[in-house]
């Protein structure tokens, strides 16, 4: 089971490659909202997890770390693999069994606001994927736990 690394509103871990642990980095964004007491929104943290992290596992190459973090009322997830390979959006067929994930991120960040992209490694092909979701009814909670 991949190591899990929890501090303040982040929670981080690494991921080796195998599909069983797509469901381990979702429990653990679940839980984690549910112990930042925004577990209403745990099953969005969960869906944006699975997909970028199915994405890195599909696309990418190497170990993939996931960090997910609440700041101001945004939450923020990562996930960074070592492939060159960049997320492209597809239009798929009624009966093709993948290339959906990035329609569902856009159409929740069009229905919550926020933003998708990609931080480059400045030291080789890899890449973080991101996605900043507003969760607008949380920012005074976060903002009072300071």
């Amino acid at each position: 089971m991949p190591a899990t690394t929890v501090g303040g509103n982040s929670v981080s871990c690494q991921l080796g490659g195998d599909p069983a642990e797509v469901r381990h980095a979702r429990d653990e964004a679940r839980k984690a909202m549910c112990d930042w007491g925004l577990g209403e929104h745990a099953d969005l943290a969960a869906l944006l997890v699975s997909e970028l992290v199915t994405n890195a596992f599909c696309h990418g190459e190497g170990i993939a770390r996931l960090d997910v973090s609440l700041a101001g009322g945004d939450l923020r997830v990562e996930v960074h693999d070592d492939g060159g390979g960049r997320p492209v959006r597809r239009q798929p067929n009624a009966d093709d069994e993948a290339g959906r994930g990035l329609a569902l991120i856009d159409g929740l960040i069009e229905l919550y606001g926020g933003q998708r992209g990609i931080t480059e490694d400045g030291t080789g092909p890899g890449k973080t994927v991101y996605v900043v979701i507003r969760l607008a009814d949380v920012a005074a909670v976060c903002d009072h736990a300071r």
